[in-house]
């Protein structure tokens, strides 16, 4: 990927590939938000909401999902055992994507032949560079981005089935087909 871009155009290429990523983070965490209030219902829907936004931090909302659904539902139910897949996944394998999309230190380089590359900064030992060394990140960055997006959607499906204000049946979601260290 390096041939097509240069300089400044590469270093634009890359904040913006990171950039998609945050954004496809935030729609998706806030979604899981959705869901936290969903289970309150419509009357404590702003309430739910207020305590989802008090927590700062990513995961504990996740857990807060997943154990308030285990107070609202039994089990061994559709509603339960989807919800915790879908923070499980989250946990164990998207964000790990997203925080490699967006903490990893990337160097710039030119080599001698004036060919200019956006390099994942290896010298230091980061744990999140190791495993991208040789990598195209772009391509990388355009993944993470795109399994984020399939989790955001599989979170609206879930929201709308669970939603008080849904008229008539709908079905459970299929879940996502995700490539990544854990399935």
């Amino acid at each position: 990927m390096a041939g097509k871009f240069y300089g400044q155009d590469l270093k634009e290429a890359h904040a913006l590939a990171i950039g998609k990523i945050v954004m496809a983070w935030n729609e998706y965490q806030d979604q899981l938000g959705q869901i936290f209030a969903a289970l309150f219902g419509a009357r404590n829907w702003a309430l739910a909401l207020a305590a989802w936004n008090a927590l700062e931090n990513d995961r504990a909302q996740r857990s807060m999902l997943v154990e308030v659904t285990k107070a609202k539902m039994k089990v061994d139910s559709k509603a339960y055992k989807e919800i915790k897949w879908m923070v499980d996944i989250t946990n164990d394998m998207i964000a790990d994507q997203r925080n490699t999309g967006i903490h990893m230190p990337l160097m710039s380089y030119t080599d001698l032949k004036g060919v200019h590359q956006i390099l994942p900064l290896a010298m230091f030992g980061n744990r999140r560079v190791t495993k991208m060394v040789g990598r195209d990140l772009l391509r990388e960055y355009a993944h993470y981005e795109a399994q984020i997006r399939k989790m955001y959607g599989f979170a609206v499906a879930i929201d709308f089935k669970l939603s008080p204000r849904r008229k008539g049946r709908a079905n459970w979601p299929t879940r996502p087909q995700l490539s990544g260290k854990k399935r």
